[in-house]
């Protein structure tokens, strides 16, 4: 199975899409190979635009051996030969997703509470928000993922921790027992090594 350390989320209003490569690029050049999965989110972009987007990031991703997904677009995974997908709180089952995808595809499934952080077959679960308040939520800080990693159910998923990830707490996620973590303004940081540091994956 796929556990990359680091998922390298878009977000388009903070960097445009060639800023965006261009720093993605440069985290992926210092990282491990597959230590680092890149994540096409904006679903704000129209889709010409996404889908424009997505075929420079896996042609980027799999260039410099690293990988890459769709955030919650199935279809759009598939045409673009995505090497995962990730499925929102509200998204389909990953049963359902696994009946459309390549059986061996790697699926992600957002959770927001610890004790919802049943896997119900995905591959990893993505927690949020672990480190920073977001949408009225506060953090759910270590404890929440340590929590997170007894509730989960079945064989352990992988756990990612997201929300206010940076350089300065990731090594704190990854004690409190999670597998990596996932980020967006730390992954589009000019200079990616203090993250690739913190989390043990600068090549």
């Amino acid at each position: 199975m796929l556990a990359p350390r680091l998922i390298a989320i878009t977000d388009t209003t903070r960097a445009d899409p060639d800023t965006l490569v261009g720093r993605f690029a440069r985290l992926c050049a210092a990282a491990q190979p597959g230590s680092v999965m890149l994540q096409l989110r904006d679903p704000g972009l129209p889709v010409r635009e996404r889908q424009a987007l997505g075929e420079r990031l896996v042609a980027l991703a799999h260039a410099s051996e690293q990988l890459f997904c769709v955030n919650d677009r199935l279809d759009l995974a598939l045409l673009l030969d995505a090497d995962g997908v990730h499925l929102g709180e509200h998204s389909v089952e990953p049963a359902d997703a696994r009946r459309l995808v390549d059986s061996g595809m790697w699926i992600s499934r957002a959770r927001h509470g610890a004790a919802e952080a049943e896997a119900r077959g995905a591959d990893a679960i993505v927690l949020s928000p672990v480190m920073a308040a977001r949408k009225g939520n506060p953090p759910l800080g270590a404890h929440g993922l340590e929590q997170a990693r007894r509730f989960a159910g079945g064989p352990p998923p992988l756990l990612y921790a997201l929300g206010g990830v940076d350089a300065g707490n990731a090594a704190e996620c990854l004690r409190a027992g999670a597998d990596g973590v996932a980020a967006v303004g730390a992954a589009l940081a000019d200079d990616p090594l203090p993250l690739l540091e913190a989390l043990g994956i600068r090549s």
